[in-house]
């Protein structure tokens, strides 16, 4: 069942299947409810266009390529996929920031000046006339908690993948996030390091993508299940994997900057180097 509805003056909220987005949008200050809805009930439209095209959103994405008759929305997550080079990889890894991408353009050409989607964890920021944004980050999606903030002064996307969270990953991170141009893009750069914290361990445990979701995009792949204790060896080795990944990404100009995190121990590279700092949103 689809609901949308306003949780306050200027914060919607839409629920519907997998879509759980909130949609925030003030203009100098003044919470702008009519357009927060606006963008909320377009979300929707989004989330049947990705359903529609379900085909070719859950093929391996070097098997594909824009088409002017696709959806800009599957457009957007076919491109973004690509660019992280990595043949394993569906447009699905980027369904998520895409879908705030899409929805936060939508209620940008009305003429808000902060606008922030959050689809479930993945954020597309538009931010105009100084404004500025500080967003939880949550690098560890086994806990609720936001034991860290990001201080936000441009468009962006930022986004999460790990243990626990929505999607499967192939790597051991309690939690990568990326902060790039757009959601959609974050969102692929999250899942493709995620995937790339590997370590061999006993204490890693992989199951059949298929034997947990059946419909999964990733038939024939096992996924990370479980990890128990690491040791300090085996925690540098999945951090320094992941870390070299995103310095890559970042001297190609993919991403601003990224955040791993592996049994709790954190590194940063590229924007969150200043900008992110212990606190609780």
């Amino acid at each position: 069942m689809s609901e949308v509805s306003l949780i306050k003056e200027g914060l919607a909220l839409v629920s519907s299947g997998p879509l759980h987005m909130t949609v925030n949008v003030s203009g100098r200050g003044i919470p702008l409810s009519d357009l927060a809805r606006s963008g909320a009930m377009y979300a929707l439209d989004i989330l049947k266009q990705q359903a529609d095209s379900l085909a070719v959103i859950k093929a391996r994405v070097f098997d594909l390529s824009t088409n002017e008759n696709y959806p800009e929305v599957v457009n957007r997550m076919i491109r973004a996929v690509s660019s992280m080079n990595d043949p394993s990889l569906t447009p699905l890894a980027a369904v998520a920031g895409a879908t705030s991408d899409i929805v936060a353009d939508y209620v940008a050409r009305a003429g808000a000046t902060k606008i922030i989607v959050d689809n479930g964890g993945d954020i597309a920021i538009r931010l105009r006339e100084g404004e500025t944004a500080t967003v939880g980050i949550r690098l560890n999606l086994m806990r609720p908690d936001y034991k860290y903030l990001a201080l936000i002064d441009r468009d962006c996307g930022i986004c999460t993948s790990g243990i626990g969270g929505r999607s499967f990953t192939l790597g051991v991170a309690d939690g990568v996030t990326v902060i790039a141009d757009k959601a959609s893009i974050a969102d692929a750069a999250a899942t493709f390091l995620g995937n790339k914290t590997v370590v061999t361990s006993s204490n890693v445990k992989k199951i059949l993508a298929e034997s947990i979701y059946p419909d999964t995009d990733l038939v024939g792949v096992e996924v990370t299940n479980s990890v128990g204790a690491l040791s300090q060896e085996e925690i540098d080795t999945a951090m320094n994997v992941g870390k070299t990944e995103a310095l890559r990404l970042l001297e190609k100009g993919r991403i601003y900057g990224a955040v791993i995190s592996v049994k709790d121990h954190v590194d940063t590279v590229g924007y969150f180097v200043k900008a992110i700092k212990k606190g609780r949103a």
